[in-house]
């Protein structure tokens, strides 16, 4: 899967990436800060909330406070790792056109990635950062996050 993510979404991501850097992978993510079920309503804006409890751990000014947590829309959310970096980007509607790169940090500055208990249809997993604190996403499939922790770290 992996290399069928980072083929379809090399055209967008390429051109972000600095002189010699190196493409290593690609994820299809959902910040859990910004993620919301189907529907309206109480019951729904409940259960939005209660799906966003530990989204996003640590103090104002680290690292997982700084990433964002990007709502709805068509853009695809990608979790691009490269030899240099982490980087999350948006991809419009249109892949051919260059993504818009919303945050980076350098790899080291992660710690590790930890797969989280399933509670819904998506995988869920945390990244975990040298500055102690750690922010959640959601993916559609566990080798995702397999691979993510196989170039991170466990």
């Amino acid at each position: 899967m992996t290399e069928t993510l980072m083929n379809r979404y090399r055209q967008a991501v390429q051109p972000l990436l600095e002189p010699g850097e190196q493409l290593v992978d690609v994820a299809k993510v959902i910040p859990v800060a910004g993620a919301e079920g189907i529907g309206d309503g109480a019951g729904a804006a409940i259960g939005n909330a209660l799906g966003r409890i530990g989204a996003v751990t640590g103090e104002s000014g680290s690292l997982a406070r700084s990433f964002p947590h990007v709502e709805g829309g068509v853009a695809a959310k990608l979790l691009v790792v490269t030899d240099r970096r982490t980087a999350f980007v948006t991809v419009g509607p249109d892949i051919r056109k260059t993504g818009r790169l919303l945050w980076h940090v350098p790899r080291n500055a992660i710690r590790r990635v930890e797969r989280r208990p399933r509670l819904q249809a998506m995988a869920r997993f945390r990244l975990r950062f040298a500055d102690g604190s750690a922010v959640s996403m959601y993916t559609m499939r566990r080798r995702t996050v397999e691979a993510l922790a196989d170039h991170l770290g466990r």
